[in-house]
């Protein structure tokens, strides 16, 4: 019957001996026994494979190579049929008119070493010494994979942790932004005399770079790029909030990390080129079109995007902030349009368009 020591010490290496015969077993544990080993007995191979069912965390096996029933090869072979179990070296013990033969069945079967009887006590001391070091730096080197597993895991973990809050706050710090400039773009409205009729001659590209040179924004802007603008019949106190929300707009929601890049120009008849207004317009009109490089939203439907109705029979795009409205009032003031198209990536598009004339 299989013998278990009880009195097991944790960290002291195990050691399962297989034989069927006692005294054998005892000499072995005497040889053994200075040196701090925890003993398990097998007195048959059927009797090893039972104990290996439940434990599988010994340093070494010691077996005996005759035994009845199952021999040593045998039974190692079995062993090694289990995974867990494939990392336990074998070392055989032996009679020492054993021939090559047998010998080389024994390494066959797993077997990594033999002792050969009579068993030199120096010579087992030392085998199984150098064995149980290998399977101490083994153990350490599974112990330190598994913390580090560990730690990586944690820090992955908090990598996680730390992109998510940097997406919150990056997408809280892009609400108040905008919170911001909604409110800015109010304060603007709300000092502008829309009540004023007084309209004259107007050189729009002197006006407009003299805005740009007075803007807080321009040293946001990589380059404003303005082909010359006619003269237009129309109020200038207008115009400069006019010109600052829509290029205060193209600023703001420039995509992040990208300077925008905002170009002004001008068209004759320019509506027939962006709106449908046009089939219900009759006049010339001369439109002064704003395009920039590239916006955070996408422009799935004109009444998704944004919130107000341009043009006098309400049929042209519709705009999100306080400034856009204002500036929808000031074309309205102007009996003029004004209308939009965004995309992701790619940019958006403003037009004002003025009646050439009033």
């Amino acid at each position: 019957m299989a013998s278990v020591n009880n009195d097991l010490t944790p960290g002291q290496p195990k050691i399962l001996l297989v034989d069927d015969r006692e005294d054998n077993l005892l000499s072995i544990e005497a040889i053994l026994e200075p040196d701090g080993y925890q003993f398990f007995r097998a007195y048959s191979g059927q009797q090893a494979l039972k104990i290996l069912l439940n434990e599988f965390d010994f340093a070494m096996i010691l077996m005996d190579v005759k035994m009845p029933v199952l021999n040593g090869f045998e039974t190692a072979t079995m062993i090694y049929e289990r995974e867990k179990l494939r990392h336990i070296p074998i070392i055989f013990v032996t009679a020492n008119n054993y021939g090559d033969e047998n010998v080389f069945k024994g390494y066959k079967a797993g077997g990594i070493d033999y002792i050969f009887k009579p068993i030199n006590p120096e010579v087992l001391r030392v085998k199984v010494a150098v064995f149980i070091d290998l399977y101490r730096k083994s153990t350490l080197l599974l112990e330190q994979e598994k913390m580090l597993a560990a730690a990586n895991k944690q820090l992955e973990k908090e990598i996680n942790d730390l992109k998510t809050s940097e997406e919150k706050m990056k997408k809280r710090n892009t609400k108040l932004q905008r919170e911001v400039f909604a409110l800015e773009s109010l304060l603007v409205s709300s000092h502008v005399p829309l009540n004023k009729d007084e309209f004259e001659q107007t050189d729009l590209t002197k006006l407009f770079k003299s805005f740009l040179d007075e803007t807080d924004d321009r040293e946001n802007v990589i380059a404003v790029l303005i082909e010359p603008l006619p003269k237009l019949q129309v109020n200038p106190e207008l115009m400069r909030p006019l010109f600052q929300n829509l290029i205060r707009n193209a600023i703001h929601y420039s995509k992040q990390g990208r300077d925008p890049v905002i170009n002004v120009r001008h068209e004759m008849d320019g509506l027939s080129t962006m709106s449908n207004l046009k089939k219900s317009t009759n006049g010339e009109y001369c439109s002064i079109i704003f395009t920039d490089s590239g916006v955070e939203f996408d422009q799935k439907n004109d009444r998704d995007t944004f919130g107000v109705e341009a043009g006098p029979e309400g049929n042209g795009e519709l705009y999100n902030n306080a400034g856009l409205v204002l500036c929808k009032k000031i074309m309205e003031k102007h009996n003029g349009f004004i209308f939009g198209k965004c995309k992701i990536n790619t940019g958006s598009t403003f037009v004002i368009s003025f009646p050439v004339s009033k």
